[in-house]
């Protein structure tokens, strides 16, 4: 299987995911890969359409997500690690395609006025979520199984299992939480 195939099958599989745990078990088919799935879509003078990241809504109900919310997945980057963004001297940390998948997400989330998720997978190893001004639980935090993130990159990331966040933050409390009027990025950071 080559790496497009690899990764065509990876973001159909998370398509599923993300539908199971936005729609709390009910429907594996409300968000699916997105017909730009590995570019950002632009016009002009670098402005974003409606839809960027690697996933969209198929249903209405999913819609809400993607109006805060950019979602990226990525599979492989095997000799890579999160640990490597906080260990790697200087300039070296540039050359780290880790740092480019969040600070390219970064830079569209903040372009677009969005929240992001970045679903990353190495291979034998446990599905993670980088994410970006995204709600968790403070009790992920005293559990200590969530790393809130710094420089190198932009405060606000943090990562975590999906397991350890699906379980924690259901869909329908961020569907609360960012159906809220008004509701700031910053008001949805944290959830008890």
């Amino acid at each position: 299987m080559n790496t497009k195939q690899k990764g065509n099958n990876f973001e159909r599989e998370m398509s599923r995911l993300l539908s199971l745990w936005w729609t709390n078990g009910k429907r594996d088919d409300a968000i699916w890969r997105s017909a730009s799935s590995g570019a950002l879509t632009t016009v002009g003078r670098g402005r974003y359409l409606a839809h960027t990241g690697d996933f969209a809504a198929t249903d209405g109900d999913a819609e809400l997500l993607f109006k805060h919310v950019i979602i990226e997945a990525k599979r492989g980057y095997n000799r890579y690690s999160f640990q490597d963004l906080l260990d790697v001297p200087g300039s070296r940390i540039k050359q780290n395609p880790v740092y480019e998948m969040l600070s390219k997400l970064h830079l569209a989330c903040i372009q677009q006025d969005k929240r992001g998720m970045l679903l990353w997978k190495r291979d034998r190893r446990e599905l993670l979520l980088l994410f970006w001004k995204m709600p968790f639980s403070e009790k992920l935090l005293v559990d200590k199984t969530v790393l809130v993130y710094s420089p190198p990159l932009p405060s606000g990331f943090a990562v975590m299992t999906w397991n350890q966040y699906s379980a924690s933050v259901s869909g329908d409390r961020v569907r609360s939480l960012l159906g809220q009027p008004g509701a700031s990025l910053e008001s949805t950071l944290s959830i008890s």
